[in-house]
């Protein structure tokens, strides 16, 4: 009978030697399984802060080429505003070289 009882006893005892390995090697596949997720959400975090700092220099330099773009708008109205003043017409009278009447320009000799 004490044979009996021992065999059992072995069974039981390998059972629960299974049952271990088993649950260990479900901790070894459930961390491996973790950590891969985590070196790949690692990877997309990296790939997105990059992804980020390009944009964020893309928008400072979009800024800057607004704000040259909204100057040369102000003087482009500036020049509009000019160009329909007598000044203008004046200046632009004097560049083809007419005058006013009774007008004499005086050259020096060269």
């Amino acid at each position: 009978m004490a044979s009996g009882n021992q065999k059992r006893a072995t069974r039981r005892l390998s059972a629960a030697r299974r049952r271990r390995i088993h649950s260990k090697r479900m901790i070894i596949a459930i961390s491996s399984v973790v950590m891969a997720f985590c070196i790949v959400m690692g990877a997309q975090m990296i790939k997105k802060y990059n992804t980020l700092k390009d944009l964020q220099e893309q928008e400072r330099r979009l800024q800057t080429q607004y704000k040259k773009e909204l100057q040369l708008s102000e003087e482009l109205k500036d020049k509009e505003e000019y160009v329909k003043t007598d000044d203008y017409v004046e200046e632009m009278a004097r560049n083809l070289g007419l005058l006013y009447p009774n007008e004499v320009i005086f050259k020096p000799e060269e």
